[in-house]
């Protein structure tokens, strides 16, 4: 698929050691029943030959894009250099362990085609854990308060699930790169999106998100502790120290659900005790008014028995 003229889409895929599964990801974009697009892979740095194996099947296949290699500076790093390299007027977004169905880029421009004044649009994903579809992944609804709706609900899109036109992510200057947001940096990415794009949710499950289990403990609490800088960040810059009553309940239910979360990893992959222990009171002292969280604190002091018994 080679051309001479600008692409429609220009696919960004950040990679860090996907030597062994990039090819997968680059042959479900190959398959596209939409063929104006170009692929441009960023090696963040790998240690493995992952940008000899991506440059090579792009060669082998004859497919416009290229890869770009980089220093390790993390995915959202890896996204605005592949964004700033893009020539393409939108772009689409794919993890390197993540998968398209072929009609997903068909079917999201036709969309676009259909609503010009759309600048994102997000569908479902199939959840896929040890080969088998575990369940389906249902991004959305769309609100008339998006910002709200994701502060304080939680996020609603995940980015090899998204496109967007490049225009609108650039004048927002693409994905925050501080250290301090990563594995979050979407989030915060389609928090302040909403405030100046218009976004659009597809019925249609288009792609596969892998899950992969066995996390460690200091992934999981690597994540949520970025994803709470996250939301106080997007708190302080949107309330400063004017925020109502009721926000600061908002803000510390929201607070509640991201510690309820870190604590059900941690049960769930039965990683330390004593951190489980550490979310489950954060979680109790943010928002004690939830039955999810008060649920969880029950199944916790039962485990918590069960293995003192």
């Amino acid at each position: 698929m080679m051309t001479t003229a600008a692409p429609s889409v220009s696919v960004i895929i950040p990679a860090y050691n996907a030597s062994a599964f990039i090819e997968r990801t680059l042959e479900t974009v190959r398959a596209q029943t939409y063929v104006d697009y170009e692929i441009i892979v960023v090696d963040d740095g790998s240690v493995d030959d992952t940008q000899a194996v991506a440059a090579e099947y792009l060669s082998r296949h004859g497919l416009a894009g290229r890869c770009i290699r980089q220093p390790n500076k993390k995915v959202a790093s890896a996204r605005n250099a592949g964004m700033y390299a893009a020539k393409g007027a939108f772009i689409a977004l794919l993890d390197s362990d993540d998968l398209w169905y072929p009609n997903k880029l068909e079917a999201v421009l036709g969309e676009f085609k259909r609503h010009p004044d759309i600048d994102l649009i997000c569908h479902h994903e199939n959840i896929i854990c040890h080969g088998h579809v575990a369940r389906v992944l249902r991004h959305g609804p769309l609100s008339s308060q998006m910002y709200e709706r994701l502060l304080y609900e939680g996020n609603i899109l995940s980015p090899s699930a998204t496109v967007f036109k490049k225009a609108v992510a650039l004048s927002i200057g693409g994905f925050c790169e501080d250290p301090n947001f990563d594995t979050a940096e979407d989030y915060d990415f389609w928090l302040r999106m909403c405030r100046v794009a218009r976004f659009q949710f597809l019925d249609a499950v288009l792609g596969e998100y892998q899950v992969w289990e066995g996390r460690a403990t200091r992934r999981i609490e690597y994540h949520y502790t970025h994803l709470e800088n996250v939301i106080r960040a997007h708190f302080m810059a949107s309330f400063d120290k004017c925020a109502s009553v009721f926000d600061q309940l908002r803000m510390r239910r929201r607070l509640a659900m991201v510690y309820r979360a870190a604590a059900g990893e941690l049960m769930a992959y039965r990683e330390s005790p004593e951190k489980q222990r550490i979310y489950v009171f954060k979680m109790l002292r943010a928002f004690p008014f939830s039955p999810k969280s008060l649920a969880r604190a029950l199944i916790w002091v039962a485990q918590w028995a069960r293995a003192r018994a």
